[in-house]
């Protein structure tokens, strides 16, 4: 029942389309019942020997060519009425995905990979379309066909009508029942397409892996596996509809032959005429036909239910993303004002959801046993306007997952974090990312112009740089300069035919293109020289439009730099300060800076 209130929430939305279709559909069938009578009037008009019956007899050719014509032009009318709102919906349907995709959260996507996301959105889609444009058609048609049809059957002779319902029933219980194993391996070939979905984007994001530990046999051999399966799944569904579907065609054929037979045996009695046996074999054509429909309309209603199925698990989700701030707040709430005050982190607790997948920063399991199952641990801390923090920590720490939480990648607990005294929890994530910018450690560009990946997401921004600017705040200029196309150079897919270092400086030009109230780097310079890294730094410093910057690296140049310094282990601040005072106060601080002292040492001489 959620599955079909689901697809008619969609449907009705073209409702006007469907009952100018139901109507065409009606004049169809009333014409197509009409003709059989006419051709069997025409029939008996042969033995007559008068000019009246000849003249008859033409009258009623020219009424069955008229209706014909007309059959045609209404069948084809109620088509266009049924089939264009079966492919709105599945852009509707389509549409809504994709919005709701980008919305979810990442715990969403820990649940359900995308892979499999991918499959329901391009492929399982399909049902839904057939389900809205063919399958809603043939609910009328037949309901129409097998309520006129049996009608006017029954009033040239009662017991031959009897005769031919015989086979057409018993044939439509075998297809139904091949249906319904068709059903079943239906959903099973849709699972195995999502896992081969999600099997192919993850061998295709770890291509380079497979090709330098060598074991693409390995990869290869996994998908002709998941391929197999599919292709085995998909050979029991052509079994049935070669040897069992084709009985459904085969009824027509045994109706004329009942008709025939026993037709021929009444005619010879005299209780039927050469007419009404015409007029009986045009009905059975009629009458095989919406059973053929039927058996088809069972699957495609079976197969957009599956459809339906995988498409509210995306659809279904309660996304909500609005200001749930009390009245009296929301009264003094100006979002562009934010962070006049500054962020502030309040006894921050964050465990992951088991269902989540492993995270790059995400502590041990060792780590978390210690922290009672907790990545984040009573982190206390602010960033006043003007402000620049950086955070410090060995891998597994907890610093991409503490920016995940700043800017609610992932949903924190009430009371945690503040932005000017107010709970982000409270606020939307759209009034949050307005004011919290961030730069990931992996730069994600799209397939693009470069133009365009520094200029994503300024369009509504008031202020801007000019794309001169941008470049040369994120040391591009000298790059863009040697592309063949300049700005308008495309960058491949995820930026693949850039360096590291320009996919992290061009995602870097698109952080300072608009202003920010806080920017957030994370781990951003890690693919830079030491002279680049020191002219970013200056850029982002001391020419950035943001207001303030946090800032998570191991760099020597950013530690030196900023107002003050986190230093996370095992989850927790173990110490906070400036670089001096921490080199005063912080073991710790002091061994991880004369080993970057080291490392920087030893890559001069290597230089």
């Amino acid at each position: 029942m959620n599955e079909l209130r689901l697809f008619f929430s969609y449907a009705l939305q073209h409702k006007y389309s469907y009952l100018l279709g139901v109507i065409c559909l009606f004049i169809t069938n009333l014409l197509a019942v009409t003709i059989p009578v006419y051709l069997g009037e025409s029939v008996d008009l042969l033995d007559g020997n008068e000019t009246s019956d000849y003249e008859s007899l033409i009258e009623k050719i020219y009424w069955v060519i008229g209706f014909a014509f007309c059959v045609m032009l209404s069948r084809t009318a109620s088509r266009m009425l049924f089939f264009n709102p079966g492919r709105l919906v599945e852009k509707d349907f389509k549409n809504d995905a994709f919005k709701t995709l980008t919305q979810s959260q990442q715990h969403f996507y820990g649940k359900h990979p995308v892979g499999g996301l991918i499959s329901i959105v391009n492929n399982d889609i399909n049902g839904i379309r057939a389900m809205a444009g063919v399958g809603m058609m043939n609910v009328f048609n037949i309901f129409f066909t097998l309520s006129m049809t049996p009608i006017k059957m029954w009033q040239i002779s009662p017991s031959l009508m009897l005769y031919c319902l015989a086979p057409v029933l018993v044939s439509f219980l075998i297809v139904n029942y091949a249906i319904a194993t068709m059903r079943k391996l239906l959903s099973q070939r849709m699972r195995y397409l999502q896992n081969l979905s999600t099997q192919t984007v993850t061998f295709l994001n770890g291509v380079e892996v497979i090709k330098g530990n060598a074991i693409q046999p390995w990869a290869l051999a996994k998908f002709n596996r998941s391929n197999d399966d599919i292709l085995e799944v998909s050979l029991k569904q052509l079994r049935i509809r070669t040897f069992i579907m084709p009985i459904l065609e085969f009824t027509e054929s045994v109706l004329k032959i009942i008709i025939l037979g026993v037709g021929g045996w009444y005619l010879v009695q005299s209780e039927l005429s050469l007419g009404d046996i015409t007029a009986f074999l045009a009905y059975a054509s009629l009458l095989a036909m919406p059973f053929m429909s039927l058996g088809r309309l069972i699957s495609t209603v079976q197969m957009g239910m599956v459809s339906l199925k995988s498409m509210g698990r995306i659809l279904n989700q309660t996304i909500i993303d609005e200001n749930t701030l009390s009245p009296s707040e929301k009264a003094s709430f100006d979002q562009h004002m934010l962070f006049s005050k500054g962020l502030s982190v309040r006894n921050l607790n964050f465990a992951y959801p088991k269902s989540m997948d492993g995270n790059s920063d995400k502590i041990s399991e060792n780590n978390a046993d210690k922290n009672n199952g907790f990545a984040l641990k009573n982190l206390s801390f602010d960033i006043k306007p003007g402000e620049k923090v950086a955070i410090l920590g060995r891998v597994g720490s907890g610093k991409t997952t503490l920016v995940n939480c700043l800017n609610r990648f992932y949903e924190t607990p009430e009371n945690s974090i503040f932005i000017d005294g107010y709970d982000v929890t409270q606020l939307s994530r759209k009034e949050l990312r307005s004011v919290i910018r961030t730069i990931t450690q992996e730069p994600f560009l799209f397939s693009d112009t470069l133009e365009n990946n520094i200029r994503f997401g300024s369009e509504a921004a008031k202020t801007r740089l000019t794309m001169d600017m941008a470049l040369a705040q994120s040391a591009m200029k000298k790059d863009v300069k040697t592309f063949p196309d300049g700005v308008q150079t495309l960058v491949g897919e995820k930026g693949i035919l850039l360096s590291g270092g320009q996919k992290q400086r061009i995602s870097l030009a698109r952080g300072l293109f608009t202003p920010a109230n806080l920017l957030v780097l994370d781990n951003v310079l890690s693919a830079v020289d030491n002279d680049t890294e020191r002219f970013l730094l200056d850029q982002i410093f001391n020419h950035a439009q943001a207001k303030s910057c946090l800032i998570v690296s191991h760099r020597q140049a950013v530690l030196e730099r900023v107002d003050n310094i986190l230093l996370l282990e095992k989850g927790e601040i173990i110490a906070t300060g400036s670089h001096e005072e921490l080199l005063k106060t912080s073991n710790l601080y002091r061994e991880t800076w004369q080993f970057l002292q080291t490392g920087a040492l030893e890559e001069e001489k290597n230089v």
